[in-house]
């Protein structure tokens, strides 16, 4: 089965923002249902250490029909509550290669 990461990296202008989106995102990420196919999505949502208005989301993905599922949910939810905030974003699409723990 495919596995996608994908990183999203957003920079707001205020710390309020950001805490604000952070919040609103875990929100949404636990009432979301998400595919009813065995595919599996999970996410890490964090916010930076160094940077208090930048936060990043890790999201796995294994299979296409949850990575459908996800773009459509984020399309629809997502974005517009994101884009209320005065921001920038990096979101990279990779497809895993190799896992490395120790």
């Amino acid at each position: 089965m495919t596995v996608i990461k994908r990183l999203n990296v957003n920079t707001f202008t205020t710390e309020e923002d950001n805490d604000a989106f952070i919040a609103a995102l875990t929100e949404m990420w636990n009432n979301w249902s998400g595919p009813t196919s065995p595919s599996k999505i999970s996410v890490d949502i964090n916010k930076d250490r160094n940077n208090p208005l930048r936060m990043t989301a890790f999201v796995t993905i294994e299979g296409e029909d949850a990575m459908l599922a996800v773009n459509e949910w984020s399309k629809s939810i997502v974005l517009p509550i994101r884009n209320k905030f005065k921001h920038e974003n990096l979101m990279i699409d990779a497809d895993l290669v190799a896992t490395v723990e120790k």
